[in-house]
């Protein structure tokens, strides 16, 4: 595996720093490198198991071509059992069309434009996601969108892609159309309602899903933020339809420049067993507590305490007895360059 990251670098600096053909490589920029060091320690309280862990290394790289667009490449370096492993997280060229140079055309992959929290740890306000992240969205895409502002304070995506995290250039099936309405509220912050719907293929099972979103984001005063997100999910398979409905509620404040803390509520309901699998069904909260801190320029730290409940016994404990619920401690420092 190391011996794959020096040429996978290098390919893509050299097609970044490229010269460009035209009249417009006089203001095609260079490549912009940016990136992050994520790691932690923690474990689960119940279970008594601890440990350190360096949990993601990620390389971005961007170039701006002018009035022609741009691409970005992020590569990401993930623990995976007892390897490494190298992904692209995100890899896209964007377009902007002549005769329309406010239309973004975008192709390649890319961060799913739904929900309210972000994927990578420097843009987290806790070490852990929310349960409705985990089991009620897509992480990345792969197709073409379209991106296009609505004036000053709104702006409108729509996409068509292979399915949820899906990058299989050989797929042939029905795809996934989708799409996020952005409203901005200026310094007061923004809210967003976005739609999901495709067809896809899992343990041989051919189903239909389709997702609705709301996330909100709300900054009252320069040191307190508030978020929000309601998710409600929907899959028709054999004959039968399954749904699932979750929401999550956060709250950010910072005491000073360098301390801030950090609560979030999430529940997620699953009454026909598709997210979790638990026959009869099951709904799951999680409340998460994290401390915040701000070590230097580019460089936080945070400690969360998190407690998950479920309405069946699905957890266990150190001697194996089956519980409602589980509590996990972890300190993450996150550096971002």
């Amino acid at each position: 595996m190391k011996r794959m990251l020096i040429p996978a670098v290098a390919l893509l600096m050299a097609i970044c720093v490229a010269p460009a053909t035209g009249e417009e490589n006089v203001s095609a920029a260079g490549v912009q490198v940016s990136g992050f060091v994520d790691a932690s320690y923690g474990g689960n309280l119940d279970l008594g198991t601890d440990g350190f862990g360096l949990d993601q290394v990620e390389l971005d790289l961007a170039r701006s071509l002018g009035a022609r667009g741009g691409l970005r490449a992020d590569l990401e370096w993930v623990k995976s059992g007892d390897d490494w492993e190298l992904a692209v997280e995100q890899g896209y060229l964007d377009y902007l069309p002549p005769f329309a140079p406010a239309l973004t055309f975008t192709l390649g992959k890319f961060n799913a434009p739904i929900g309210f929290e972000l994927l990578d740890a420097p843009d987290m306000f806790q070490y852990s996601h929310a349960l409705v992240f985990t089991y009620g969205l897509p992480t990345n895409l792969t197709g073409a969108m379209l991106a296009l502002p609505l004036g000053e304070r709104a702006d409108l995506r729509a996409y068509l892609v292979n399915g949820w995290d899906d990058n299989d250039l050989g797929q042939a099936g029905p795809k996934t159309v989708g799409g996020r309405l952005g409203l901005s509220f200026g310094e007061l912050g923004g809210a967003g309602l976005a739609a999901i719907s495709g067809s896809a293929v899992g343990e041989s099972l051919e189903f239909d899903r389709r997702v609705i979103d709301v996330d909100l984001s709300l900054t009252p005063l320069p040191a307190l933020r508030f978020g929000g997100e309601l998710n409600l999910g929907r899959v028709e398979a054999a004959g039968e339809e399954s749904t699932w409905t979750g929401f999550l509620a956060m709250v950010h404040y910072d005491f000073n420049a360098w301390l801030g803390l950090t609560a979030r509520y999430d529940w997620l309901d699953d009454p026909d067993a598709w997210l979790f699998g638990l026959a009869g069904g099951e709904t799951r909260s999680a409340i998460a507590i994290a401390p915040t801190f701000v070590l230097g320029e580019g460089m936080g730290a945070l400690v969360e305490l998190r407690s998950d409940r479920s309405s069946e016994d699905v957890f266990t404990d150190g001697d194996g007895e089956a519980k409602a619920s589980t509590t996990s401690l972890a300190f993450e420092m996150t550096y971002r360059f």
